[in-house]
């Protein structure tokens, strides 16, 4: 008998948890991407010095390495202090990270100080971010664990579809300084979510994880899965990890550039956040409906199928033209976001629960190697040839690895 028939009645909570994994990460990633970047412009005429903002996108992007980076490497470290400690503590202790360096960024004066803040960020998201809500959600969950990590990873593209939004308000209403005191008060509210709605597991609140036979691993008994010094062994991890690493380089460059690209080419502020939105609103929706498609289509197919969408949106992105812009915003968008779903279900289904953390936290170390690097060199190359067409040619060829490395993914379950 499964725990749909014998623990439960009505809502199961691992869809409540789901939820609450879907605004965690809302916030955490709308606050160190898309929703940070809106500030890009006006924190660069204040380094200047000049007001023009010129010459510095290289050094100022820098700070995305770090936070990439740092949290990266800090990875490992959050995935097996969570299997031994539990995910709570972290995620309280991230959440006043992002609210002290978005409170720190008011203040700032020159670079040391941005890049000081970048690793208070980098502590943030390695406590509450992508490894951690990963994991508890997948506790949760047996059947459909595809649809509720969908769940779990759209919140990032909520947050960096909303964000933008609310902080070119703030920052028109109040200013850049003022507007990044208001965002600091955002991660503080999360708090009392994670103390008092968040479980970190079924048994806590007398469950089973969703489609687990009573008296399993699933419902109780030690994890099962692969020792993770087996994972690092097998094709599987490395095609996982490299993917991850060129297409995080690609999407974070892209998007860490697309406001100030937008605005060089005359758009106005409300409108190249409009690209944002566009971009995350549509990944949104890609990362549940993969998650979905996964669960009954095959998971290799939607990976390669992702993958192929977004190649195609940055292949668009290189040109000049208008008319190719929004439909290549539109297909990275829906490219990505299905993918970023994929990427997260794979290595939990492909390796099972007992070493995630640890698993989840070394893939995580290399694609944030690459998406640490994708902003700062991108930025570095506009700064040597003042142009985005041969960085974002850089980005296509990346994705399209990327697809040749997908084909070669060994789905155990095909």
């Amino acid at each position: 008998m499964n725990s749909t028939t014998s623990s439960h009645r009505g809502l199961y909570y691992g869809w409540v948890i789901a939820f609450c994994t879907l605004i965690i990460m809302w916030i955490t990633n709308g606050l160190t991407l898309a929703g940070l970047n809106v500030f890009d412009d006006q924190i660069l005429k204040f380094l200047s010095g000049d007001g023009t903002g010129e010459g510095l996108r290289g050094p100022f992007k820098f700070r995305e390495t770090i936070t990439l980076l740092g949290s990266g490497l800090l990875a490992p470290l959050a995935g097996a202090l969570a299997d031994r400690i539990g995910v709570r503590p972290l995620m309280v202790f991230g959440l006043l990270m992002l609210s002290a360096g978005n409170f720190l960024y008011s203040r700032v004066v020159d670079l040391n100080d941005i890049y000081a803040i970048h690793g208070l960020f980098a502590l943030g998201l390695a406590g509450a971010g992508l490894v951690v809500n990963v994991m508890i959600v997948s506790r949760w969950f047996v059947r459909n664990r595809g649809t509720a990590v969908g769940m779990t990873v759209a919140g990032t593209s909520l947050g960096n579809a909303a964000l933008p939004q609310l902080n070119v308000w703030l920052i028109a209403e109040f200013g850049w300084r003022t507007a990044f005191i208001y965002t600091s008060m955002i991660p503080l509210a999360l708090i009392p979510i994670v103390l008092f709605v968040l479980k970190e597991k079924p048994a806590d609140k007398g469950l089973v994880a969703l489609g687990a036979e009573e008296g399993s691993a699933a419902a109780g008994a030690p994890l099962t899965g692969v020792r993770f010094a087996d994972a690092l062994r097998t094709p599987n991890f490395w095609i996982l990890a490299t993917v991850a690493m060129l297409t995080f380089y690609s999407i974070l460059a892209y998007v860490s550039h697309l406001f100030l690209h937008m605005l060089e080419q005359g758009f106005q502020p409300s409108t190249a956040a409009n690209g944002l939105t566009v971009l995350f609103g549509l990944g949104f929706f890609a990362k549940i409906g993969s998650g979905f498609l996964a669960d009954r289509v095959g998971r290799k197919r939607v990976f390669v199928g992702t993958l192929v969408i977004m190649a195609a949106g940055t292949w668009l992105m290189v040109g000049t033209s208008t008319a190719t812009f929004w439909p290549a915003v539109v297909l990275a968008g829906i490219g990505w976001g299905g993918l970023y779903t994929q990427l997260q279900l794979l290595c939990a289904e492909t390796f099972g629960l007992r070493d995630l953390g640890k698993i989840l936290g070394t893939i995580t170390v290399l694609d944030t190697f690459g998406g640490g690097m994708g902003p700062f060199l991108t930025g570095l190359m506009y700064d040597a040839w003042g142009s985005y067409q041969r960085p974002f040619m850089i980005i296509a060829v990346m994705v399209t690895v990327a697809v040749v490395l997908a084909s070669q993914f060994r789905d155990k379950s095909a």
